[in-house]
């Protein structure tokens, strides 16, 4: 027998001898499965154990339950998938789902992130509407999604009244301490912010979604904020809201649209929008990039407000990518209300 084949013979008897285990977390990306399946072969066929193409069918099958468990469940997700190879070369492996809310995820920045989570000045783009809205005593303000309250605070400081909504109880009880502490005019609701009472007013002259439309999952909800913004605003009140779109002509398909909705940063198309706005009196009235427009209206001591944020922005953490070749961007969009048409005599 030739060397070459009494050197595969050792490495065979090598990985017959074998006790492996490991362990692989990724996030939970449906419209990936097919990646799923091939890095556990590869790593299967690493340890030196090759499956059939049922064998191979049937972790597929597995491997996508799992996912789409998960990702139902809370874009927070991820699937564990454990393996061994006790002797010989077989290996057993078992994939798990597990995730955790959105706003328990954001309860865990709260515990174990050192702040500001969000940077410490108010978005440049959100400071000149309300500087443009008047007198500030007569322009009360919707903070929506409010965070630890980087916008809500300094609009209350400027003289609005300002009443700010936010699910997560960690931010809500920072922003709450930041109002008692400096008596400022803010009332805060803590609360998913589609669960409408009837505290909230209808004459609000500017109403913010900064940073909250990368956690919506649905056209449906990107709706619901905008029927919510119609309803509560004032005639020639305006929404601003910050969104990734595509670029150029990129349309997303399933996969990227999970691993966005992964990564804060879902991706709604232009379309959608539209979609979304039909029948509501809101008109479009600006959409520039947040980079562009806060980088160059931002004190440059500030900027960028935190070490993850232009990366974020620019959908590098969707896509790995560097800035210019990202298909995705985030961008600012005002709306006006309009004014009830007269009714006819």
């Amino acid at each position: 027998m030739d060397e070459d084949s009494l050197r595969e013979a050792l490495v065979r008897r090598l990985h017959e001898r074998a006790i492996v285990n490991g362990s692989i977390i990724l996030p939970a990306v449906p419209g990936m499965l097919e990646d799923y399946v091939a890095l556990c072969d590869r790593v299967f066929r690493g340890i030196g154990v090759t499956f059939t193409d049922e064998q191979v069918d049937k972790l597929r099958d597995v491997i996508q339950g799992q996912l789409d468990a998960a990702f139902t469940a809370s874009p927070r997700s991820d699937i564990v998938i454990t393996y061994d190879s006790p002797a010989g070369l077989v290996v057993n492996y078992h994939v798990k789902a597990q995730w955790t809310s959105v706003d328990s995820a954001y309860d865990l920045w709260v515990s174990t992130r050192e702040p500001p989570l969000f940077g410490t000045q108010p978005d440049a783009r959100v400071w000149d509407l309300a500087v443009n809205a008047g007198d500030p005593a007569r322009s009360p303000v919707l903070d929506l999604g409010a965070g630890t309250g980087r916008n809500s605070l300094a609009l209350a400081r400027r003289g609005h009244p300002v009443d700010a909504v936010e699910v997560t109880a960690g931010f809500a009880e920072s922003l709450r301490t930041e109002v008692r502490e400096h008596s400022l005019p803010v009332r805060v609701f803590q609360r998913d912010m589609f669960d409408q009472g009837h505290d909230l007013r209808e004459d609000y002259r500017l109403i913010v979604l900064s940073e909250v439309t990368s956690d919506f999952r649905s056209v449906r909800q990107l709706r619901q904020a905008l029927e919510l913004a119609a309803q509560h605003l004032a005639p020639g009140g305006q929404l601003v809201m910050n969104v990734f779109l595509p670029r150029g002509d990129y349309m997303p398909d399933e996969a990227a649209r999970h691993m966005a909705q992964q990564c804060y940063s879902s991706i709604f198309t232009r379309d959608e929008i539209d979609t979304a706005l039909a029948g509501l009196p809101l008109v479009l009235e600006s959409d520039v990039p947040v980079s562009e427009y806060e980088s160059t209206r931002q004190d440059p001591a500030g900027w960028p407000p935190t070490s993850w944020y232009e990366r974020w922005i620019h959908g590098q953490d969707v896509f790995s990518l560097d800035r210019d070749s990202s298909p995705i961007e985030y961008r600012w969009l005002v709306f006006t209300k309009r004014a009830a048409a007269p009714p006819q005599g």
